[in-house]
């Protein structure tokens, strides 16, 4: 497993779908929404994120 993961917390999922913190906090919790949790941190992964975004376009 040579390969990093790099992590996005709700903070850049924020950023990157152009919302606010509480908003991002309410689809991160959604079933649908690939969630790691980290002890109180919830953090999702880019790739996964990526995946789960190209999923919901309209």
């Amino acid at each position: 497993m040579n390969e990093t993961i790099k992590f996005l917390n709700t903070k850049q999922v924020a950023e990157a779908l152009g919302c606010s913190l509480p908003t991002a906090r309410g689809i991160m919790m959604r079933a649908d929404f690939p969630l790691v949790r980290v002890g109180k941190n919830f953090k999702v992964s880019e790739q996964a994120f990526i995946e789960w975004s190209k999923k919901r376009r309209v």
